[in-house]
């Protein structure tokens, strides 16, 4: 009887992505199985906040959650979103290892207005102008940014009595900001990447923006977690960080 040889093969990383962090991690990706010969599987949320439509919050946020989309699927080694906040509540209700993460680049906050720009919004000042709509998001990576700018410039009471579109997410403020449901909505500068033709980002001077990070995190229920603890560290090298930045993100330091 023949007796049948055992091929080796090489375990899949498997990453949960938040969409607006998808296009770089697919990049980085296939540069680190062409380095390694270890493949990454990335997943993007499904949840209906990552479709593309101006879709406003309702109830509790729209009752959407990034961090129980990925424990209900309990197949992932590793998760990426766009701000460091959610890998925080990750390790709380312990679906992220403690101390096993990573800082990949940087977002910085930035205005958003469409092509036509009919209000001609220059400025945060422009924001807090009477009957301007402002939009916001109520999830995710965005969640709370238009506080802490305006808080920032003293303009929270003004901004806040503005608000009339409150998004499901990154995507839904795009949108929102696209089919003209708002003026202007805040968000980070790397969407500029997203709808280029529909969008412009008006970039906020030194002392009124902010950054938060785009990090990954190693899950507590990885199955590859050697593999990929080494899929993060490559996603700090030089290499890799330029693809982000190619998506206009910022080199984290």
């Amino acid at each position: 009887m023949a007796v049948e040889k055992q091929q080796s093969h090489k375990p899949v990383v498997r990453v949960f992505s938040a969409r607006a962090c998808a296009a770089p991690l697919e990049k980085a990706a296939a540069l680190f199985q062409e380095r390694t010969g270890i493949a990454v599987e990335i997943s993007v949320c499904s949840r209906h906040c990552a479709s593309m439509e101006a879709e406003e919050a309702v109830g509790s946020a729209g009752g959407d959650d990034f961090l129980q989309e990925i424990a209900d699927a309990g197949i992932h080694d590793l998760a990426i979103g766009g701000a460091e906040y959610l890998l925080d509540d990750g390790e709380v209700r312990g679906i992220v290892q403690r101390r096993e993460r990573r800082t990949i680049a940087m977002r910085r906050s930035a205005l958003l207005v469409s092509a036509a720009n009919p209000r001609k919004i220059a400025r945060l000042e422009d924001v807090a102008l009477p009957g301007v709509r402002v939009g916001v998001s109520v999830l995710d990576c965005l969640k709370g940014v238009w506080e802490d700018i305006c808080g920032r410039a003293g303009l929270l009471e003004a901004v806040r009595n503005n608000l009339t579109f409150y998004a499901n997410g990154c995507i839904a403020i795009v949108e929102a900001v696209a089919q003209d449901k708002v003026d202007v909505a805040f968000g980070w500068s790397a969407f500029n990447h997203m709808e280029p033709n529909r969008i412009r980002v008006i970039p906020l001077p030194d002392h009124q923006s902010l950054s938060r990070g785009t990090c990954i995190g190693l899950l507590a229920f990885a199955r590859h977690p050697q593999e990929g603890r080494q899929f993060m560290d490559f996603l700090t090298t030089p290499d890799a960080r330029a693809l982000y930045q190619a998506f206009g993100r910022l080199m984290a330091r």
